[in-house]
């Protein structure tokens, strides 16, 4: 009978969690669904009806495959590292995780010229948030695939110049089968893997335990640069302040772990599978396509990848009783989040800009020599910005004393940076009273401010100066296709919407760099406040 009942909990906490994530989803749905009925007195009573069982399912799904996850795992702290990773994962599987898949299974990289065209459509098909779009396109009427619904009118306009449905690779209700299949195999995963492992903790799943004691085989950074650079009597020990010891320590204990070399790896496999957009898009940015081609994977995976490597830094810390070490010395408590931020940053920012060199390396051959100056600050906007994620994970390292909260919040906040364009949209609503979407941009540049705010879209506004393409909070690549005649998206390029680059002071690239610094300065004068206030235990 025990056996049963811990057979059977991952399923009963699945429903419970789900019903429990469900009614605010239900709630919002319901309060957006109202607000357009009002704005536009149009209401479909079985559309809505069946966009709610859609989305009822899918909320169940996701918690089904992280219940699953979470039983596979030994700790919180694992459980929030492996949910993590596999949700990144699925969300951008049609963007960058189906592409690298693709091209180690195959060893051929996608594109128009592309072997088995039809089972990459498939696969594209594969993820739950795949899944759940190609089913409610199928229901909306607009044509089956795996984008959402103003991506497939977008493609469907471009290719035919009219909003025909064309036939899917197969039949929208294996959507069914691939969102069901998610929950159905991590349940019964993380059941076996629960009933097969001794309740103590030293005998559970022992994956990540696995890659630390492979760490210390990864080469040593120990060149005279680096020893220059960050060893006693370096460069930054001419710097003023007292953080130097504790962002030097941070930097060598990080440096040589898997993490950081994985996010550089990741950014420069995506790179490399970006370099070969549509033939205009390579026309228009010639030898600056490399660093096009990195502007999403500097973005999002090496941002995110940040965010994941520094949220635990000072909590950390805490729960193993060393903060009282590092408070007992001459360090203040301002040196401390100083010295966490910039040692964290300076080892994640070795393998990225090791990945962005190389993927321009590689690219010499088909696009030639990235132009020096160009390149040269690129980089230097890649450290800076790295820099400032590396502030906001340690920030939110020091503001939530629980890991588990920590890591929770660095999800939330990563969600609301995929929706963001959503998001813009209620928001400038709510501030103007005018609804507003990207499709037809209103005339107030306040509203491509706003959806210039977030720290991971706000650096394409910086980049795409410096790579020499227009205004926008969009990578160079969809700003050049954007510009492109019978396009239909909701990017947002301010010399199309306004008439010129610059409609408001606010809206200059510069002004783009000094809302990189608040995103810096702010977080951590928040966590300085909470580190001075609380006690350090």
């Amino acid at each position: 009978m025990k056996t049963h009942r811990l057979t059977f909990k991952p399923y009963l906490n699945t429903v419970g969690r789900g019903t429990a994530l469900l009614a605010p989803v239900v709630a919002g749905t319901l309060l957006v669904t109202a607000y357009d009925v009002f704005q536009y007195g149009q209401f479909s009573p079985l559309l809505f009806l069946g966009f709610l069982a859609l989305t009822t399912i899918y909320v169940y799904v996701w918690m089904g495959l992280i219940v699953g996850l979470s039983a596979a795992s030994s700790s919180t702290t694992r459980a929030v590292i492996l949910g993590s990773i596999v949700t990144l994962a699925l969300a951008f599987w049609n963007n960058v995780t189906l592409a690298v898949l693709w091209q180690l299974i195959t060893g051929a990289t996608p594109g128009p010229q592309m072997n088995h065209p039809t089972a990459f459509q498939i696969a594209g098909w594969l993820s739950p948030l795949s899944a759940f779009q190609v089913l409610t396109n199928w229901l909306f009427g607009i044509p089956v695939g795996p984008g959402n619904a103003v991506a497939q009118i977008s493609d469907a306009l471009t290719e035919t110049g009219e909003l025909a449905t064309t036939s899917p690779p197969l039949s929208a209700w294996w959507g069914f089968g691939f969102l069901l299949s998610w929950p159905m195999l991590s349940l019964l995963g993380g059941i076996t893997i629960f009933q097969r492992s001794d309740l103590a903790a030293r005998n559970q799943l022992k994956i990540l335990r696995t890659l630390q004691r492979v760490s210390p085989s990864l080469p040593r950074v120990e060149s005279r640069l680096f020893a220059r650079l960050t060893g006693n009597g370096g460069l930054i020990d001419a710097l003023p302040g007292s953080w130097q010891p504790l962002a030097r320590r941070e930097f060598q204990r990080l440096i040589r772990t898997p993490l950081v070399w994985g996010v550089g790896m990741l950014v420069f496999v995506a790179g490399i599978l970006s370099l070969s957009p549509a033939m205009y898009v390579q026309d228009a940015l010639g030898s600056r396509m490399p660093l096009a081609a990195l502007q999403r994977p500097l973005t999002f995976i090496g941002g995110i990848g940040v965010l994941f490597g520094t949220f635990r830094s000072v909590n950390h810390e805490r729960d193993t009783g060393a903060i009282r070490f590092t408070a007992g010395t001459a360090i203040s408590r301002m040196g401390t989040l100083i010295g966490f931020t910039l040692g964290r940053a300076g080892a994640f920012a070795v393998p990225i800009v090791g990945g962005i060199v190389l993927t321009c390396l590689l690219a010499v051959p088909q696009h030639g020599i990235v132009p020096l100056g160009i390149l040269a600050g690129f980089l230097v906007f890649a450290v800076f910005f790295v820099t400032v994620i590396a502030g906001m994970g340690v920030s939110i390292s020091t503001i939530f004393q629980s890991q588990a909260i920590a890591g929770f919040t660095i999800l939330v906040f990563v969600g609301v940076q995929i929706a963001w364009f959503t998001v813009s949209n209620t928001l400038y609503s709510l501030i103007t009273g005018v609804s507003a979407n990207g499709h037809n941009p209103p005339s107030d540049p306040l509203y491509l401010f706003l959806r210039w705010i977030p720290p991971l879209r706000l650096p394409n506004v910086v980049t795409n100066t410096i790579i020499g393409v227009p205004n926008s909070a969009a990578p160079a690549s969809s700003v050049i296709r954007e510009l492109q005649p019978n396009q239909f998206s909701n990017i947002v390029v301010a010399r199309l919407a306004y008439g010129t680059d610059v409609p408001a002071w606010y809206l200059h690239p510069s002004a783009a760099l000094g809302q990189h610094l608040l995103w810096l300065i702010l977080p951590l004068g928040v966590a300085l406040w909470v580190y001075r206030t609380r006690n350090i235990d």
